[in-house]
This record gives structure tokens, C-alpha cells and sequence, in this order.
């Protein structure tokens, strides 16, 4: 397998975000280029400037109008591969996933990192409105106060209106579509695949907010509601049929991810992009807060 990276800033770049969100596009994705294009107006519009990563597989490229920055690997990824994939090729001292159908309010991206700059956390999520269809998605919003939505606990859950997810709040105990966290904290890693070799299909946001549980690391709930989850079970992958929880059980967590083997050129760059950000370490946190202060 290897990988072209394309619109990469330089190394000369001045003012360099502090987050990348990073996303796949996956090349069985449905209605894939009106979602590319919604995703990345949603990412032009936010408050704080970010740095997008856009993630293709099985050879797919992006379209001409996409001028952010983009890579292609040349094999089919699973969403973790991808997401993994992401965090490796980031730039910036915090990374953020978000999924090809979920929009941020506008200021979402901005609440998160600072956030997670004043409490020192690892990673913060925020609340979501489940949304069932992708109308609902279309117009840019703010952030918002939970109370004019209301949770219940059913999975998939069924169809109503101004329905929350309970990340933000609590109260599903699990932290979203969509989180925000510290590189320099973590390292660049996410977990891809168990010991024996096989992937992580439909769990791999749950197994890392264990890991990092488990390692003492600060987490952070905003109840804010910061973005619109859409809600699909027949497309999105958390509703793919998979055995990770038997796996996990059998076998455990790999150390090896797509990550460390982009970083260790086991999967390597086939164009000359200048990769020198990406391989730089992450930058601590003390100095995205100054960053971030400069440009208030």
C-alpha cells in the first residue's frame, strides 16, 4: 500500500491552525461529492481557522474544486485505516474527526480547543442534534443550549424531532459522532487493528476513549450542543455488522495502526509532497494557547 499527499502548506507557512479535522471519504460512500462539498463549506465557515485532511481510498481522487489538502491511498481503508491515517498526517497540535454526513455549528471547532486549552484535557467532545435527514444538515447554525432538545436512550435511535445524543450531556456515556484531542497528549496513533491482525470495524472510537481512560488522561463534556449527527443505520459504519467485541476480548488492541506505519514509511509517500509539518512532533499545548491568543 502507499499513499499521494496533494495542497500540503508549506513549511515557510505562517500562522499555522492549531486543529485538523480530519474526515474519509470513503469510495463507497453515497452521494459522495455533494457530501465533500457540504463538509468542507461546514469546515470554511467555522470561527477558528482549521486544517482540513481529507482522507480517499481505492485509488480515488479528489475533484477539482476541493483546495484543501487531501491524500489517496492506493488500497481500500476501513474507516479506522482512514481515521488513523488522519491523525498520522495531521500538522497541528490537536486533531478532530468529523464524518462525511455531520455539520459543526459554526463556532463548534473553536469552543472545543479552547476548551481543551483552559482545562488541560486530553480530549473534549461536546452535545449533538440527531438528525434523519440530510435536509435537516443544510443550513449553517450556532452553537446552542441542549434545553430545546431531549434525549432517549434507544440505539439506532428512532425517529423524532429535536432529539440529542447525550455525549455533551452525559447521559449515554459514550462521547460522540465527533471529539477533539490533544496530539501532543496521545502521540499520533489510533488504534486500527487487534493483535492477530484483523480490523477494527464498528468500535475503534470506544477502545480509544478506553485506552485513554485507562491512562489516567483528562476527558472534558461540554453541554453545548455543537453540531447535527445524522442518523442512518443502513449506511454509516457504527451499524455494520462486525465482531470486535469478541476480538478485543480474544486478542486485545494492537500497538500497530495505520498511523505508525505512515510514520515509519512502512506505508510510504509515492509523490514528492513535502511532508516535513506532518513529521514534525506535535506542538505542546502551551504553545497552541499562545497561538491561539495571537489571533483573538
Amino acid at each position: 500500500m502507499e499513499y499521494t499527499s496533494h495542497n500540503l502548506p508549506g513549511s515557510d507557512q505562517t500562522d499555522q491552525p492549531i486543529v485538523t479535522v480530519f474526515c474519509a471519504v470513503w469510495h463507497q460512500q453515497k452521494n459522495k461529492l455533494d457530501l465533500l462539498r457540504a463538509h468542507w463549506e461546514n469546515l470554511k465557515s467555522q470561527t477558528l481557522t482549521v486544517h482540513p485532511c481529507y482522507i480517499f481510498d481505492n485509488g480515488d481522487t479528489a475533484p477539482d474544486w476541493l483546495d484543501a489538502p487531501w491524500h489517496s491511498f492506493d488500497e481500500p481503508l476501513s474507516i479506522y485505516e482512514a481515521w488513523s491515517a488522519g491523525v498520522a498526517l495531521s500538522t497541528t497540535p490537536y486533531v478532530m474527526n468529523l464524518n462525511m454526513d455531520d455539520r459543526l455549528a459554526r463556532d463548534a471547532v473553536g469552543l472545543l480547543a479552547g476548551t481543551a486549552l483552559e482545562t488541560g484535557s486530553a480530549l473534549v467532545c461536546g452535545e449533538w442534534e440527531i438528525c434523519f435527514d440530510e435536509a435537516d444538515m443544510a443550513d449553517p447554525f450556532d452553537l446552542a443550549d441542549p434545553s430545546f432538545t431531549h434525549f432517549k436512550p434507544a440505539w439506532p435511535p428512532v425517529r423524532d424531532t429535536q432529539l440529542r445524543l447525550g455525549s455533551g450531556t452525559g447521559e449515554r456515556g459514550t462521547f460522540g459522532p465527533s471529539t477533539l484531542w490533544s496530539a501532543h497528549a496521545i502521540g499520533k496513533w489510533y488504534p486500527s487493528y487487534f493483535n492477530n491482525g484483523d480490523l477494527i470495524r464498528s468500535m475503534g472510537d470506544a477502545f480509544f476513549w478506553s485506552i485513554l481512560k485507562n491512562s489516567g488522561l483528562q476527558t472534558t463534556r461540554v453541554p453545548t450542543v455543537i453540531g447535527k449527527y445524522l442518523s442512518d443505520p443502513d449506511s454509516q459504519g457504527e451499524f455494520r455488522p462486525h465482531q470486535d467485541a469478541e476480538l478485543f476480548k480474544s486478542f486485545g488492541i494492537s500497538k500497530r495502526a495505520m498511523s505508525s506505519l505512515i510514520l515509519s514509511n512502512e506505508v510510504p509517500c509515492a509523490n514528492d509532497a513535502d511532508l516535513s509539518l506532518i513529521m514534525r512532533p506535535a506542538q505542546a499545548p502551551a504553545s497552541a494557547l499562545a497561538q491561539m491568543q495571537a489571533s483573538a
